[in-house]
């Protein structure tokens, strides 16, 4: 086992630095957008790649050397041939970018809108329209959200560095801001970037936090910290569907998953679902705008669906379709582990990056010794005390008919939803 774990190790470090970086490899230049508002956002973005195809497919030869190499049908080894099949897939989908295949492959990695949960009828489109709505206001209210200013990127950039010294000081993260950022905030294993002139609500800035750093940040700096698999520093793209669950679970969590943030990651599914079905980044754009979004960040959205596709539609990059689905597999997943008091191994989901189906292979390396404990634990696992209780509490709820108790509360419901503002003129006397 250890030198099939020595093996895999010492091609990893070998190719550590030319590893491939899918989102940077499709990040659409600055140029682009700038093109596409000085046409009056009536054109379809112009788009091209350039890619190392000699040197993608020269990785890809060893990779699959490596693969070869790898014997046996236990856990662990099927757990290594496949951490080796991913970084194959992540080449493999850069040397696609902007083509029908692209799509293809970026299906088979993350998922589409259509995708079932674990072979049941559920989609990943059913539960964004389900969220959407759920979380519809109905009636009106008189409370309100107090209104808070907004931050700037550079105020942002200095709360995260804040925080990383008061909670993580011997986490090693550098934090910029970044103009090419295409995301607000984009976290690698050791620096967190900050999209120059966004601009941050405080909530928002609390659940960027949790994503990005409490999560992405830290799982990547344990992986690294791991002497026998310090390839668990970056899982390539067979781990985005958990990384980005457990990244969205820890907004939940730490109650930072906002309405607006819980419609957005639910329009992005939507927005590849309509991709899929053959519209264009045009059409994904003005549907985004008809629905009241600021145009740059309607830009950004419908980019995020088109980047390393092809901007006519039909061939999207599906990876937002995921974050939901993620959350649901980590939520379940969490469910069906916490509940055991199985605390040693639900750690192990921050041991690296990592897919919920290497948990077990993982379990075994900690069995022998191999895995060492994760240094750096998210608030939610810090506090183990009160993490079982809530799930040994929801777990009941499966077996409550819901609908009954809505059934019960029609008639306040009916009158929640008939409020209106009360007529000024119309005092009671």
């Amino acid at each position: 086992m250890l030198r099939q774990l020595d093996r895999v190790r010492s091609l990893a470090e070998s190719q550590r630095e030319a590893r491939v970086r899918v989102l940077e490899a499709i990040a659409w230049p600055p140029e682009v957008e700038a093109a596409f508002f000085a046409h009056k956002a009536q054109r379809l973005p112009e788009v091209t790649y350039t890619i190392d195809r000699e040197g993608h497919e020269a990785r890809i030869q060893e990779l699959q050397a490596a693969e070869d190499q790898v014997d046996g049908d236990d856990p662990i080894a099927g757990w290594l041939r496949a951490t080796v099949r991913s970084v194959m897939d992540a080449h493999r989908l850069t040397l696609a970018a902007g083509t029908q295949e692209f799509y293809r492959l970026s299906r088979a990695l993350y998922g589409g809108a259509h995708s079932r949960f674990h072979g049941n009828e559920e989609r990943n489109i059913d539960l964004a329209e389900h969220l959407l709505a759920r979380l519809r206001v109905h009636g009106w209210d008189e409370a309100r959200d107090p209104e808070e200013p907004r931050l700037t990127a550079e105020e942002t950039a200095a709360e995260f560095r804040r925080r990383l010294t008061r909670d993580y000081p011997s986490m090693a993260v550098e934090v910029v801001v970044d103009e090419r950022c295409t995301a607000k905030v984009l976290a690698g294993q050791s620096r967190v970037r900050v999209r120059r002139g966004a601009e941050f609500h405080p909530w928002e800035l609390d659940g960027l936090w949790h994503h990005e750093v409490e999560t992405h940040v830290l799982s990547a700096q344990n992986g690294a910290l791991q002497r026998h698999v310090p390839f668990l520093r970056a899982g390539g793209p067979r781990t985005t569907r958990t990384q980005e669950g457990l990244a969205v679970f820890a907004e939940l969590h730490n109650h930072s998953l906002t309405t607006s943030r819980m419609e957005r990651l639910a329009r992005r599914v939507k927005l590849v679902a309509m991709a899929e079905e053959g519209a264009d980044f045009l059409e994904l754009y003005r549907y985004l705008t008809g629905l009241g979004v600021e145009a740059r960040e309607a830009f950004l959205d419908a980019q995020r669906i088109c980047r390393g596709g092809r901007v006519q539609g039909g061939a999207p990059f599906t990876k937002d379709a995921c974050y939901l689905a993620g959350l649901l597999d980590v939520h379940a997943f969490l469910a069906a582990v916490v509940r055991g008091g199985f605390r040693d191994e639900t750690e192990l989901l921050v041991c690296g990056r990592i897919d919920l189906e290497d948990v077990h292979a993982l379990v075994l390396l900690r069995q022998h010794g191999v895995l060492k404990r994760p240094r750096y634990l998210p608030p939610w696992l810090r506090r183990w005390r009160t993490l079982l209780p809530e799930f040994a509490f929801t777990s009941f709820l499966a077996d409550v008919n819901l609908q009954a108790v809505e059934a019960h509360y029609r008639g306040l419901i009916d009158a929640a939803s008939r409020a209106s503002p009360p007529e000024s003129s119309h005092g009671i006397s």
